[in-house]
């Protein structure tokens, strides 16, 4: 058994040429050119794919090499998973060849009997060897084709960055050079990956954030990396999406990882010394400006709009909704660009390297901090008890909340729902689940609030200094959304009163 360790970066076709005369890689001398079709096997049911393995059989030359791979993961466009290989005298699997208790246990003779082809792939590979400061080679792959399966297609223009020998932080040393000249990202998603979608004919979706994967017996530095990483997972699952698609729910899902990893980093921030995280600080605040004018316009035309306009087909609202779509679509452009660029590359390749790397323990250790060692729910516990103190404390004297006190209840309700999302793994789940539930419904309400004044900020960018139209079109959608504000509040009452009754999941009961 071997443990791949490598970096996926996603590459324009265009740039494809370019890459193969950059001087980091000319020096390498001439490439290794291979042309390598892979065959896929799985069962009717896909009971490999469910196991989170692949078994692969590859013809290298004249010969063909069958591969297995076993769970392992992704973060940061980091690809680390054991895998087993043996030679094969064709291109059928010899299952038998594997000696190793963990493919054994995979493959049972009841799945051997139903193995069949599912996709494949086809691609040239140019490989360089490179060589490490301070020892060890990393091997940089170009590889152009496709993955085919279930009749489709789609194309194959990616670099792997797999380490042959040395430390792992040398893959992002080398991928950050590279993204210096090139408009790389990480991708986060393997060839095995993009087959099985391709097989099973499932549309590319938005993704949501799932749980982090936190442990009762984790310290709060681990507990740290595993938010961290989830957060990244996130938003390079949606970051094709967010570039290629123009459904909304990728740039919101993107946001809200974003959210996640701002608000990971303030929800350890009493632990973890703030020189070594406050770049990634920065640039996240950076990445969320870009996001967030391009969200403000698409649910104020996606969603505050159309009631309207559908129950009041005015040419002068319609007018409006043209002109607000033309918003959409330049503060679109300008996210797009901003997300394209390879200041975010830069961004996302420097947080795995850090996440890495860890740097924030040395400073633990020349501070001395009494967080060294410590279990994750003794934060857990400390930050949402604060919190929640602080969320009691803005929601009091609910019903007469004015505008900027509810926005305030608003920030603290969505402060204490991502640091219960966080740690509600090292606590009970079905009480966790409970308390989450009414703090996701008391941040949703408030969210509704909040988008009716950022819709009247907008319409203040619609209104004409000629078109009296447009001023009464205006004017006839800001007093719509503001006959909303009192609805909302009544509904808010008892969603607040079912807050205040939850029981805080991460103290013990009485």
């Amino acid at each position: 058994m071997t443990v791949e360790i490598e970096l996926k970066l996603a590459l324009p076709p265009i740039q494809a040429a370019r890459l193969k005369r950059h001087p980091l890689l000319a020096g390498a001398g001439r490439p290794l050119r291979r042309r390598l079709v892979s065959v896929y096997f799985d069962t009717p049911e896909l009971d490999l794919m469910r196991a989170r393995a692949a078994l692969r059989v590859r013809r290298v030359g004249r010969g063909w090499i069958q591969t297995v791979k076993i769970g392992g993961g992704s973060a940061g466009g980091l690809h680390q998973r054991p895998e087993w290989e043996t030679p094969t005298r064709s291109e059928a699997p010899e299952p038998e060849r594997f000696a190793a208790p963990e493919v054994r246990k995979l493959l049972t003779p009841a799945r051997l009997a139903r193995l069949r082809p599912v996709f494949e792939t086809h691609f040239w590979r140019d490989a360089w060897t490179l060589p490490v400061a301070g020892g060890g080679s990393i091997e940089v792959a170009l590889d152009l084709g496709e993955v085919s399966g279930g009749g489709r297609s789609q194309p194959i223009c990616e670099v792997e960055l797999e380490l042959k020998s040395g430390q792992p932080a040398a893959l992002y040393d080398l991928a950050l050079d590279l993204a210096a000249d090139f408009d790389l990202y990480p991708d986060p998603l393997s060839k095995a990956e993009r087959g099985y979608a391709l097989f099973q004919h499932l549309p590319a979706r938005p993704v949501q954030a799932g749980p982090a994967g936190l442990e009762p017996e984790m310290h709060v530095a681990d507990a740290f990396v595993v938010v961290m990483q989830n957060g990244l997972e996130q938003f390079t699952a949606n970051l094709a999406g967010l570039i290629h698609e123009s459904d909304p729910e990728y740039l919101h899902q993107a946001r809200v990882a974003v959210r996640r990893l701002r608000s990971a980093l303030t929800v350890f921030a009493p632990a973890l010394p703030d020189p070594a995280l406050a770049p990634l600080r920065e640039a996240l605040r950076w990445l969320m400006s870009e996001l967030g004018p391009a969200r403000d316009w698409d649910v104020f035309v996606t969603e505050t709009l159309p009631p309207l306009t559908r129950a009041m087909p005015d040419q002068s609202l319609q007018s409006l909704a043209r002109s607000a779509q033309l918003r959409r679509e330049a503060a679109r452009a300008a996210m797009i660009a901003a997300v394209s660029s390879r200041r975010l590359t830069r961004l996302l390749l420097e947080a795995g390297r850090m996440l890495l790397l860890r740097p924030w323990e040395q400073a633990m250790e020349r501070i001395g901090s009494a967080w060294q060692g410590s279990p994750a729910t003794a934060l857990a516990e400390s930050v949402l008890d604060r919190r929640q103190r602080q969320l009691l404390r803005r929601g009091r004297h609910f019903v007469r909340l004015d505008p900027a006190a509810r926005h305030r209840l608003r920030i603290a309700a969505k402060k204490q729902r991502y640091a219960a999302e966080f740690f509600a793994e090292l606590y009970p789940q079905k009480v966790a689940r409970a308390y989450i539930k009414n703090l996701a419904a008391l941040q949703d309400n408030l969210g509704a609030l909040n988008d009716i004044a950022v819709a009247g900020r907008l319409l203040s960018n619609l209104r004409g200094r000629r078109a009296v139209n447009r001023a009464w079109a205006c004017g006839v959608v800001q007093g719509w959304v503001e006959s909303r504000v009192l609805a909302r509040i009544d509904e808010l009452e008892p969603v607040w009163r079912r807050m205040k009754k939850s029981r805080p999941f991460w103290r013990k009961p009485i």
